[in-house]
């Protein structure tokens, strides 16, 4: 459709311009809109072939169900207050302190949940309660980074 030199400069700038928007997010659309349209994209205009991208599709497969799963988890759990309850503990046990609140308060709490989950589960699943306890507990950006005193 397009002739080489062409095809190489429009490929990644579609893919450049995907990233970007995904992670600008402009007029608040999900991102998901954003990489699904640069990937479709690519296909509609052939800079990647349909069977490549079938096959690609096909070997994710199990990888895409996995997140599936782990963000309706993560929703169910947001949706019947357990990120709340594990913040308010964290941050109770805490005692208030920023820095305490990353020492072993929340690593018992994410350890627990390990025991039942893979650590990419956990991650994922717990990473709405840290943020959660991080704003109840009024951490500022410094301390998020260097969270020892």
């Amino acid at each position: 459709m397009f002739s080489s030199t062409f095809s190489h400069i429009l490929l990644p700038l579609i893919v450049c311009i995907s990233i970007l928007l995904m992670l600008i997010r402009p007029r608040g659309i999900p991102e998901v809109y954003w990489i699904g349209s640069g990937a479709l994209l690519l296909v509609l205009l052939r800079l990647v072939p349909m069977q490549l991208a079938g096959r690609a599709i096909a070997e994710g497969l199990d990888v895409y169900l996995f997140l599936i799963g782990m963000m309706l988890l993560s929703e169910l759990a947001r949706e019947h207050g357990v990120f709340e309850w594990l913040s308010s503990a964290a941050v109770r046990s805490a005692g208030g302190s920023p820095a305490r609140l990353f020492n072993p308060g929340l690593r018992n709490r994410q350890q627990f949940v390990t025991i039942f989950m893979s650590n990419d589960a956990t991650a994922v699943v717990l990473t709405p309660a840290i943020l959660t306890a991080v704003r109840k507990a009024k951490v500022r950006h410094s301390r998020i980074s260097s969270p020892v005193p």
